[in-house]
C-alpha cells in the first residue's frame, strides 16, 4: 500500500509545467488537499484492522456482555475455540463493520477517485495538446520564461502571423471549440457531485458506525464474545479531519464554478470587460456590430471560450501581465492601442545629451487598465547602448476625459500624457537606439523604438539643457 500512496502523491503533486502554468490557486489547493487525504489515509493503513487484526475477544459470561440496546448471555459453557481462530473470525464475519474495516483504504480510494477525474477529463476532451501547446508558446516568446525583458528580441512585439507556424497553428486550433471549457466545467461539478457524495456517506453512515463501535458483540457457532481492540477511537477523530478536508475541498471547488459561470470574479475577465465596454462606448455614435468594433479580437477572445479560459487561468496563476502579453501577440489592434508614441528626439553630441519626448496612449486598453485596482502601469524609456543615466521609469497619469470619443480608438489621435527624458553622457561616434516600453506590473508587454542619428535636431540652448538634465519637465 506504500507504493500505491507513493504513486497517488505523484499523481496529486506530479504536475507539468505546462498543468502548473495554467492551475489558479484554488486548483492548486484542492491537490493540497487532497495530498493532505492521502497522507491520512497512509498513516491509517498499518492500522487497518483487515490486514493485521487487533481484536481480541473473551467469552461472555453472565451479564459481562452488553450493548445498548441487548444483553448478552451464553447459556452453554466455555467451548474453549481457539483465541486466535475466534478474533479471525470475529474480524471477517460481519461483525466489525464494512465501513471501519476498510477505512484506511476508503480514504485512498476517495483520493484516488478525485484525481481520476481530472485525469480522465483531461484526457477525454483532448485539452493536454492545447495546453501543452500554449505553454510552448509562452515560454517562446518569453511571456513565462522570466528572461531579461530589456532584450526587445525576447518580447512578443510582433503580429502572431509572422510568429512562425507554431503560433498560426495554435489559433487556428482554437477556433470554434469549447472541448477546454467543456472539460473543465464538467470536471468541476463531477468533482463537486463525488466529493459531496463521499461527505453525506461518511456522515450518515462512517460516524455513527465509529462513534458506536468502542466494543464488538460476535456470534460464533451460537456462543457470543465480546471483541475489543479496534482503534475506533482513532478512526473517529481522523473521520472529523476528513470532514474538513473534504468541506474545503468543495469549497474550492464552488468557488471554481463560480468563476466559470461569472466572469467578473477573475481580474483579467473585468479588464476586457472595461476594454469592451469603452469601446462600444467610443463607437456608440455608429452602428457597429461588437465584432466590427473589436476587430480579431472579439473571435479570439470574447467569442472563444477555450482561449478565453485559458487566458484567465493564466492570469490567475501567473498575473493579469502575462495574459494581456498573449493578448497583445495574438492581436495587433489590441498591442498598438498600448503602444506610446515617440513625438521627437534631440541629441547634442557636443554636450552627450539626448532627449525624447513620448505621449501615452489613451485607448480602450489604456483606460481598462486603469480601472483594475492591482494593475499597475508605467512607461520605461530607455537608451541602447547603456550612458550615465541610460533608464527612467515613469508612472502612467491617465485622467479620463468627458466626450473623449472616437469611432476606432485604434485608429484615433493619441491625446495622452506628455513624457520626457533626459540621458546624458553620449559619446561620439556611437549608434545609440532609444526605447519606449510599456511595463504592466513589472512585465513589459510592447515597445517602440528609434534610432538617434547624428542629423537629428540639436537641443536648443544651453539653459534648456540643463533643465532637462535636471529631469525638470513640465507636462
Amino acid at each position: 500500500m506504500a507504493a500505491v500512496g507513493t504513486a497517488l502523491l505523484g499523481e496529486v503533486l506530479g504536475k507539468s509545467k505546462a498543468e502548473k502554468a495554467f492551475r489558479p490557486w484554488w486548483n492548486s489547493v484542492g491537490d493540497y488537499l487532497i495530498y493532505s487525504l492521502v497522507m491520512l489515509g497512509i498513516v491509517l493503513v498499518p492500522t487497518a484492522i483487515i490486514t493485521a487484526t487487533p481484536l481480541n475477544c473473551n467469552f461472555c459470561q453472565d451479564s459481562h456482555c452488553s450493548t445498548q440496546q441487548e444483553h448478552f448471555v451464553n447459556i452453554k459453557e466455555d467451548p474453549k475455540f481457539n483465541t486466535k481462530w475466534v478474533k479471525k473470525f470475529c474480524t471477517m464475519n460481519g461483525s466489525v463493520e464494512t465501513f471501519m474495516l476498510y477505512f484506511p483504504y476508503f480514504l485512498l480510494l476517495i483520493a484516488m477517485a478525485l484525481v481520476m477525474i481530472e485525469r480522465i477529463f483531461l484526457k477525454a476532451f483532448n485539452a493536454g495538446p492545447k495546453l501543452e501547446k500554449f505553454y510552448n508558446l509562452l515560454v517562446r516568446e518569453s511571456v513565462l520564461s522570466g528572461k531579461d525583458d530589456a532584450d526587445c528580441d525576447n518580447l512578443p512585439v510582433h503580429d502572431v502571423f509572422a510568429g512562425g507556424r507554431e503560433a498560426i497553428e495554435l489559433r487556428h486550433s482554437f477556433r470554434g471549440t469549447r472541448s477546454c471549457f467543456l472539460s473543465y466545467l464538467l470536471k468541476t461539478l463531477m468533482e463537486i457531485a463525488v466529493a459531496s457524495s463521499l461527505l453525506v456517506y461518511l456522515f450518515w453512515r462512517g460516524h455513527p458506525v465509529l462513534s458506536q463501535s468502542n466494543t464488538i458483540i460476535c456470534e460464533v457457532h451460537s456462543y457470543f464474545y465480546e471483541c475489543s481492540g479496534q482503534p475506533a477511537q482513532f478512526y473517529l477523530y481522523s473521520l472529523y479531519i476528513t470532514f474538513i478536508i473534504t468541506i474545503s475541498y468543495i469549497l474550492c471547488n464552488l468557488y471554481n464554478l463560480m468563476w466559470l459561470i461569472f466572469p467578473c470574479f477573475g481580474k483579467l475577465s473585468r479588464l476586457m470587460s472595461t476594454y469592451k465596454a469603452n469601446m462600444r462606448g467610443r463607437a456608440s455614435s455608429s452602428k457597429k456590430t461588437d465584432k466590427q468594433i473589436l476587430g480579431d479580437l472579439y473571435d479570439l477572445y470574447y467569442n472563444n471560450g477555450d482561449f478565453r479560459l485559458l487566458l484567465d487561468l493564466l492570469a490567475t496563476s501567473s498575473g493579469v501581465a502575462p495574459a494581456i502579453a498573449i493578448i497583445a501577440l495574438f492581436d495587433k489592434d489590441f498591442r498598438d492601442a498600448m503602444k506610446p508614441k515617440i513625438e521627437y528626439v534631440v541629441v547634442s553630441r557636443d554636450l552627450g545629451i539626448a532627449e525624447v519626448q513620448f505621449q501615452e496612449p489613451k485607448s480602450g486598453v489604456r483606460a481598462a487598465l486603469a480601472k483594475i485596482s492591482g494593475v499597475h502601469l508605467m512607461y520605461v524609456a530607455e537608451i541602447v547602448p547603456p550612458v550615465n543615466t541610460a533608464v527612467e521609469a515613469f508612472e502612467s497619469k491617465y485622467v479620463p476625459e468627458e466626450g473623449d470619443i472616437a469611432e476606432d480608438i485604434e485608429m484615433a489621435p493619441l491625446r495622452g500624457f506628455i513624457q520626457r527624458a533626459c540621458f546624458q553622457g553620449l559619446k561620439e561616434g556611437v549608434k545609440y537606439r532609444m526605447k519606449i516600453s510599456t511595463v504592466v506590473n513589472s512585465k513589459t508587454i510592447c515597445q517602440v523604438s528609434e534610432d538617434i542619428e547624428d542629423q537629428h535636431e540639436k537641443l536648443p540652448d544651453d539653459e534648456h539643457v540643463k533643465d532637462k538634465s535636471n529631469n525638470q519637465f513640465k507636462t
